[in-house]
Parts: structure tokens; sequence; C-alpha cells
């Protein structure tokens, strides 16, 4: 195990977990702030716009639309890449143990995402995923190759539905998805549901609600209720849970998140902050969703904070811009369509100009890493 030590005197040492959107975001904002000397931990080579997967796995795009560089970006920005992976905290010594090194730390700001999250279903984890690079360009060699002819995909929130419209509109197969709650995109509005039903139906894709799985194997999908569906690939999209580091952290947490406090940082303690897919934030009677638009406003608030901290000011506490009360989606719906959703609203006819905004929203997220 090595010791390193990058740290400029005089400077705040702040350690970021985690090269996805949120921690790429941070850095990005944070390196322009005073007195801050920053490191990223990331075993990855790329930063990687998970929105994209779909329009990746339809054919839409390649994979350089979707990804960025990371060293060429951190040398930019000034900041010091470690290609490793994080295993565990010392947090009485500030330390961060990863496989190759150990890194002190003044300020420890966790952000590795989350992972699939399979519930323990026999066969689920054999199944393809859209939840990594790797998984979705595996998926996508397997339908070139293979040209299934019946296609299930597990899970309805808006990966679930983006994948079914791309895979519509790319492939000449069966496209089933499947629901265990008795309509589609149950954490959205019942307005969203009924409409995407409507579109799912009109490219004739099958919906199945109401349908809990039991298992899974390379002939189909066994449902609890004793029936089952024959298909050539199945596509899991149905969940997330926090990522091993996470999981083995000794920290407040809530349904396994990290439990937040108003300035993002985590519960009881002053020199760990929290963003993303792998926090809990819960202010005001709000909670925060895990989308992409989220984490990266937590991610430029903590920017701010973090400079604070450094000139040893009042924190300012964050306020929630997409809650699970009054969530904000732009959903793909193929043939260069998307429909936009609100709350309780959403637009009731699919416009290529939604669908323009959200690749431009989607697309500009990767270029400003590049």
């Amino acid at each position: 195990m090595q010791q390193m030590d990058l740290q400029r005197s005089d400077f705040l040492r702040v350690v970021v977990v985690g090269g996805g959107i949120g921690g790429a975001e941070l850095v990005r904002n944070a390196s322009i702030k005073e007195g801050l000397d920053l490191v990223l931990v990331e075993p990855k080579d790329r930063i990687e716009c998970q929105a994209l997967y779909p329009d990746y796995l339809g054919g839409r795009i390649d994979i350089e639309d979707m990804t960025a560089p990371l060293d060429p970006f951190c040398k930019k920005m000034d900041v010091v890449h470690v290609k490793d992976r994080a295993l565990k905290v010392d947090f009485a010594d500030k330390r961060l143990i990863c496989e190759k090194n150990d890194l002190d730390y003044d300020i420890l700001v966790l952000a590795p995402g989350a992972v699939q999250n399979y519930f323990g279903i026999e066969g689920a984890e054999n199944t393809f995923s859209i939840n990594t690079l790797e998984e979705t360009v595996r998926a996508r060699k397997f339908v070139e190759k293979n040209r299934p002819k019946k296609i299930a995909i597990i899970g309805s929130g808006p990966t679930g539905i983006e994948t079914a419209c791309f895979l519509a509109e790319y492939t000449h197969c069966t496209i089933y998805v499947i629901e265990m709650m008795d309509r589609l995109l149950p954490t959205l509005s019942k307005n969203a549901s009924i409409l995407m039903d409507k579109i799912l139906k009109g490219k004739g894709v099958e919906v199945l609600t109401r349908k809990q799985v039991e298992s899974i194997d390379e002939a189909g999908v066994a449902f609890t209720d004793g029936s089952s569906l024959e298909c050539d690939m199945t596509i899991w999209t149905a969940g997330i849970r926090p990522a091993p580091l996470i999981e083995n952290l000794d920290l407040p947490k809530k349904s396994g998140w990290l439990l937040c406090d108003q300035y993002l940082r985590v519960q009881g303690r002053d020199d760990v902050f929290a963003i993303g897919d792998c926090a809990w934030i819960e202010i005001g009677g709000k909670l925060a969703t895990k989308t992409g638009m989220e984490a990266e406003i937590q991610a430029k608030h903590t920017a701010r904070n973090l400079t604070r901290v450094a000139k040893r000011t009042d924190l300012k506490p964050y306020s929630i811009r997409a809650s699970t009360d009054s969530p904000v989606a732009l959903i793909s719906t193929g043939c260069g369509c998307a429909v936009g959703i609100y709350g309780d609203l959403c637009v009731p006819i699919p416009k290529r100009i939604i669908y323009t905004f959200k690749s431009w929203i989607d697309k500009s997220v990767v270029k400003r890493f590049k």
C-alpha cells in the first residue's frame, strides 16, 4: 500500500471519490475556487453520461458522444486524478484507503454513484444492464450479432422506457416492458404513466404490469403468479442500490443511502460531504431525486461550500430542485421525439423540439468535460 502525499501547503485538501457526472462537475466548479487542493479518485479512464446509454443501445450515438477522457480534463482543471478504487475510510486518521494507495484528506466528498439492484432474484445478475458503459456496450453487441426476436425489459422507470423506445425504433423484434407495480413510471405522475402507456403501445411494445419476477434464465422470465414469458434477451433496469464502498461505511444512513444534513454533509461529520445517487437528501419535507440534473446542482453547491470551509465562513444550506413530490424528467421516446414531465404536468404529444432540447442537455454535459 502506497501512502500518497499530494497536498500543497496552506490549501484545504479535498479528496473526491467518484468520477461520474456529480464528482466531475464538483471538481470542475471547485477547481476555480481559491484555497482548494483537489484529488479525484476514479478507477475509470472516462467520464460517462449514463443518460445517453439508451441512445447508444439504440444505435443513435457513438461512445465518443457520451464519454470524455478523464486525464486531460483533470490536467486542465489542475486536479490530481488517482486511478484507483476506494475501499474504505479511516475516519479517525482522515484517510481514504484504496486498492493501491492511501490518501489523506481534510475534506472527503463521496460521489461514487450507485450499482444495479437485483433484489436477490435468481438469474437476474446474468441479464443485460444499462447501468454501466461496459454493460451497455455488451448489450448493443448482443443485439447486433444475435438479432433477438423477443426482448424483455424489466422495470419501467425512465431508463426502461427509453430502452424500449429506442429498441423499437432500432430493431424488428417484439419488445416487452415488465413492471411489478400497477402502472408504468410508478415514481412519476399517473398522467405520465397514461401518456407513456399510449406511446409504447403505439410502437407495438407489449406492456405487462402487476408482474413480479421470480427467476430469469436463458429461456425467459418466470413470474411469481406462475406465468412465464419466453424471450431471447432480458434487460434489467429495475432499481439501484448503494455502491459497495457506501454499504461498508459506518456512517448514518437511511434505506442504505448516506443521510445528509442541509449542507450536504453526512450527518455528524463536518469533514464528509455526499452528493448524487449515494446520498439521502431530505430538506424541508422534500426528498431529492436521484437524477443527473439534481446531482449537478448538488455538485455546484458543494463546490461553493468547500470554498467557505477553506475560508472558515458559514456554509449555505442546500435547496432541492428536483424532489420526489415534483419530479422533473425528459424521456426520449424514439424517432427523434421526447416528452417532458414536471410533477403532474406532462406534454401530451411527443415533440421533436423536446428531444432536441434533451439531447442538447445530455451532450453538452459531456462536452463541458472535453
